[in-house]
């Protein structure tokens, strides 16, 4: 595991180094004072991680992690930067996975790095990881987006009115939970509930967000409006279903990114390729968890997210937000969800009611 820390300010290097030692991690460490520099050392030896300031001169993080990107897509960035740069960081939220606020708290640097790590773990192919490493937004569904614009230049605009469209669509879902568990507006927990993350960002950043990097805007996808009404009818079930099971906006959040994968660009291609050179198959869910990893959304999110296809590959105790998400899923697309995973969980007696209140919410479809 090789960590890339750029600064321009040799003291904050040299404090990261110290941070790092008592962390005790088995890393590679280099260090670079400038983003020219930094490029010249990770042709010579590429990074898994590469942490950057954003203020720096000649070439500042956001333009240093853009060309990262561009080179070494499968490394995951991580932008560092002050309160009074919030405008400045907005830029590379298209290019930075994750945000951290500088001065940052060693034990957060270090968490970090370490998700990173565990995220490699869960997609080990490296043409897939190169392909989620260019992603920086996801496609909107288009009336999605052109309602969410018009709302957020609309001086009477609410939080509630915003709160609303951005639950109704995955792509925008998951962007706003990125901004919201980044460092400038993380407010001591895990932000995983849509309502919550749009008042802590607020609706003067979201305009700022929807100006500066056009995040929500995307490229053109198939049938892109089609996934959006299966995945909201999926966020809806999971909420009904897992009452008794897991806290709802864990549940809700993860049934409405479940099939997030599926906006990713040549993922099927590129997965089908690895399948026949015999490297196993990732599928969908794992590319998509992948992604929200990176971007840094709650672990609660990405692990469901990463096994509602597959949910008896993890050890389980009880019916939990991986069993909620995977039968919401399923039930949503009009597919029989494990039925030996249920049982043996002791919650296959409850599937008739499950299936009532799926037929139950095909009677409100056309509200969507």
């Amino acid at each position: 595991m090789r960590v890339l820390f750029v600064d321009d300010e040799e003291r904050v290097l040299a404090g990261i180094e110290r941070t790092v030692f008592m962390a005790d991690r088995d890393w590679d460490v280099a260090f670079a004072t400038s983003g020219a520099e930094a490029l010249d050392r990770l042709a010579s030896q590429p990074a898994d991680v590469v942490v950057s300031d954003m203020r720096m001169p000649l070439m500042d993080g956001a333009e240093l992690l853009r060309r990262v990107r561009d080179t070494w897509p499968s490394a995951i960035r991580i932008i560092l930067s002050g309160h009074t740069e919030q405008e400045s960081a907005l830029r590379s939220l298209d290019v930075a996975h994750q945000f951290l606020a500088k001065p940052c708290e060693g034990d957060a640097l270090i968490q970090s790095i370490d998700r990173a790590v565990g995220l490699q773990t869960l997609l080990r192919d490296r043409a897939i990881q190169d392909v989620v490493g260019r992603i920086g937004s996801l496609p909107a569904a288009p009336r999605m987006y052109e309602q969410l614009n018009r709302l957020l230049f609309d001086g009477s605009a609410d939080i509630g009115q915003v709160a609303a469209i951005i639950q109704g669509d995955p792509a925008l879902a998951a962007k706003v939970l990125q901004l919201a568990n980044c460092a400038f507006f993380r407010i001591g927990h895990d932000v995983t509930a849509i309502n919550e993350a749009v008042v802590h960002i607020g609706l003067n950043t979201l305009r700022i967000l929807v100006l500066a990097s056009e995040v929500f805007r995307g490229g053109a996808c198939v049938e892109v409006d089609a996934m959006r009404v299966r995945a909201v009818r999926a966020s809806r079930l999971a909420g009904e279903i897992g009452k008794p099971y897991s806290p709802r906006e864990t549940v809700t959040t993860a049934a409405l990114l479940a099939d997030i994968g599926l906006l990713l660009p040549d993922v099927r291609r590129l997965c089908s390729e690895v399948d026949t050179e015999g490297k196993g198959f990732p599928s969908h869910a794992e590319v998509g968890a992948y992604l929200l990893g990176m971007w840094g959304l709650p672990g609660t999110i990405v692990e469901a997210v990463a096994h509602h296809h597959c949910p008896q590959r993890v050890s389980h105790r009880s019916f939990d937000a991986i069993g909620v998400v995977h039968v919401a899923v399923a039930l949503s697309k009009g597919i029989e969800p494990d039925h030996d995973y249920l049982s043996r969980l002791g919650v296959a007696d409850q599937l008739p009611r499950w299936k009532a209140a799926c037929e139950a919410d095909h009677l409100i479809e056309n509200d969507l």
